[in-house]
């Protein structure tokens, strides 16, 4: 999914910059400068928890679909807001329109952030990812690249573990709001800081 950095930045004075760097097992790296910060925010099983993130738009806005509970809608997407855990083996990506209505979220399953040196952060790719309708369908992608990746042995087996009980976990947590609160992630979203309730349960 290159077309998710295409993106441009701000910045704030008052916050130290920060950079991010995202790398692929089979070498290709990329990096931009986070557009947001650090947040400390309340979850529902464990206090606290510490999560960066960044927000962007798209140079070229695209056409797609919204699976909501009430039908599919054609709008445009223009825009995205990314949150990285220190303390987990996914990302999450919010992808909105330009009224900020949220399209769906992307769950990229990586090693965990890592900070390099001071304000310079890096994770890595593990191929396996979920496509989140706010419907809450989900919708896995690129379990083969993930399979050959331990195939030939750039995945080590421990972290492909890791990821695989990650997913699971999400795919729980997803669960368990549907059933709690009906067929829409959006309305458990944290009203302060928007991340779902469902990535803070995962």
């Amino acid at each position: 999914m290159t077309s998710q950095y295409e993106c441009c930045q701000w910045k704030c004075p008052s916050r130290p910059r920060i950079f991010y760097r995202k790398e692929k097992l089979r070498g290709a790296c990329w990096e931009y400068e986070i557009a947001g910060g650090w947040l400390t925010v309340p979850s529902p099983i464990e206090g606290e928890r510490h999560i960066l993130r960044h927000e962007f738009r798209f140079y070229r806005p695209r056409e797609t679909t919204i699976r909501t509970p009430n039908g599919d809608q054609t709008v445009q997407r223009t825009a995205a807001e990314q949150w990285f855990f220190p303390d987990r083996w996914f990302s999450l990506l919010r992808f909105t329109t330009e009224d900020w209505r949220t399209i769906g979220y992307y769950i990229n399953f990586s090693h965990p952030l890592r900070e390099l040196r001071t304000n310079y952060y890096r994770d890595i790719d593990l191929e396996l990812d979920l496509w989140l309708d706010i419907d809450g369908t989900m919708t896995e992608l690129d379990r083969d690249e993930f399979e050959e990746e331990i195939a030939c042995q750039r995945l080590p087996l421990d972290w492909a573990k890791q990821v695989t009980e990650a997913a699971q976990s999400v795919v729980e947590a997803v669960n368990f709001c549907v059933d709690r609160h009906g067929p829409d992630v959006e309305c458990t979203r944290d009203p302060l800081y928007g991340i779902p309730e469902f990535i803070l349960r995962a």
